[in-house]
């Protein structure tokens, strides 16, 4: 009986390993540079840094996409890798003034971030 309980509690956990492994786990994204506010219309730039949680899932190649939503609008944009492994950088310009919240989605697990909020101003008349 205890032979059984063991070997079912082995195959429960190699279950959930598989399962977690084909699921791709989770990465963590964390800002690393970004203004403070940006004026609609003006390129700028957002870097981050994609850390994966599972170990496996370290030596994917992670091509991540940059999303900005403000009210109904929402646009995406692809990130570019830096040289140091793990971090990312977007270049863009959000197209209207108000408040904007940046996601990024890893594309390769689950992504957990705090997003980030960008108020872009008018551009001003000249």
């Amino acid at each position: 009986m205890k032979k059984t309980r063991i070997a079912l509690a082995t195959a429960m956990l190699l279950g959930l390993v598989a399962g977690i492994a084909q699921a791709g786990g989770t990465a963590h994204v964390s800002i690393l540079s970004a203004p403070n506010q940006v004026v609609a219309g003006k390129t700028f730039e957002v870097a981050f840094s994609v850390r994966p949680n599972w170990p496996m899932a370290k030596h994917r190649s992670i091509e991540p996409m940059v999303k900005a939503v403000c009210g109904d609008r929402e646009i995406t944009f692809s990130a570019v890798a830096l040289k140091k492994a793990g971090q990312f950088k977007a270049s863009f310009a959000l197209p209207a003034e108000g408040e904007w919240i940046i996601t990024v989605d890893s594309r390769a697990c689950e992504t957990r971030m705090t997003p980030l909020v960008l108020k872009a101003q008018a551009p001003k008349a000249t």
